[in-house]
Order: C-alpha cells, then sequence, then structure tokens
C-alpha cells in the first residue's frame, strides 16, 4: 500500500510540474507554423516557464518564452502575441537595450509586471543617471532582472507602446 501511495504523489507531482510547464497549444502551433524553430530553441532557466498575459491590450493573451538562436548560441526572448502571427525577439543575437546588449545570459528572473507605471532613468553625457521619467503603463509589461545576493540589482522592462515592444533599463 505504501507503495502505491509514493507511485500515486510521484504522479500527481510529474503532472503538476508538467501542466506548469506546458505552453499553450495556439503558441506551440503558431511557432512551428512561422518555422521559429529552425531559428530558436526554446529553453526554459527561470520559472516560470513562460509568461501569459494581454501584453498589447488586444483582449487575447500574449506569450513569451526564453530562447536561445541556433546559430549565435545567444539567449533572449520571444514573444508571440495571441490570435495573431506575428512575433517579437528581444536577444537571441539582436540588440534591444540601446547599450549594445543582444544576449540575456545575465537574466535570473522574470515575472508579468503589473503596476501602472514606472521610471525611465535619464542618462547624462557620461553615460550615468540624471533622472528618471514617468511611463504611464496601458497594459501589463515583462519584467526580467538580475540577481544578486537575493536581491535584484538591474534588468529592463518590455512593454508595448503603439504597435511595437520596447525595453527600458531597470535598476542600477
Amino acid at each position: 500500500m505504501k507503495a502505491i501511495r509514493i507511485a500515486l504523489l510521484f504522479t500527481v507531482m510529474h503532472l503538476n510540474a508538467y501542466a506548469e510547464n506546458a505552453l499553450p497549444k495556439w503558441f506551440l502551433q503558431t511557432f512551428n507554423a512561422l518555422k521559429l524553430e529552425q531559428q530558436y530553441k526554446i529553453i526554459q532557466p527561470c520559472k516560470p516557464a513562460f509568461l501569459e498575459a494581454d501584453f498589447n491590450g488586444d483582449h487575447q493573451n500574449d506569450v513569451v518564452v526564453q530562447i536561445i538562436d541556433l546559430k549565435t548560441k545567444k539567449r533572449g526572448l520571444l514573444i508571440i502575441n495571441g490570435g495573431q502571427n506575428n512575433y517579437f525577439v528581444f536577444g537571441g543575437g539582436k540588440e534591444f537595450t540601446g547599450e549594445g546588449f543582444s544576449d540575456t545570459n545575465w537574466l535570473d528572473g522574470w515575472r508579468v509586471f503589473k503596476n501602472k507605471q514606472a521610471y525611465e532613468p535619464i542618462l547624462g553625457a557620461d553615460g550615468g543617471m540624471s533622472g528618471s521619467k514617468k511611463i504611464i503603463l496601458k497594459h501589463p509589461a515583462i519584467s526580467i532582472f538580475s540577481i544578486e545576493e537575493n536581491d535584484e540589482i538591474s534588468g529592463e522592462l518590455i512593454y508595448w507602446k503603439g504597435n511595437k515592444y520596447i525595453s527600458i533599463h531597470q535598476g542600477e
């Protein structure tokens, strides 16, 4: 009887882990229809395995996954908007921060950012921070960050603005 309980517990734990990591069917269909598997491999180095929210305000959930570019071996994020056959890549060999970064190998964590405002740093001529500008967010955003000694130290906030995603630096 004890062996059956252990087997049942293991099965339930395995199914819960699978459900947590299982991408929505529509996302996988779009990923394959766009032949993105020829250029990118989906990786799951952080929990949760993917983020899902209505990032662009069209009342359909969008999904973001972490990827690695098969040619450059650089990591990045890939967003597919729900109900659309378009995608956006941040990193994965493509510069996205305006600071020359094209790899998210520094990323330790991520989450859906639901605050209605954020602050974009204003950089001075010397590259140092000279202030900040308030940004109003109409939709959830994607927060990616690095962690040092259990604290988020810096990262990027990716959000929908008009007809595209943009990123702004956050933290140090």
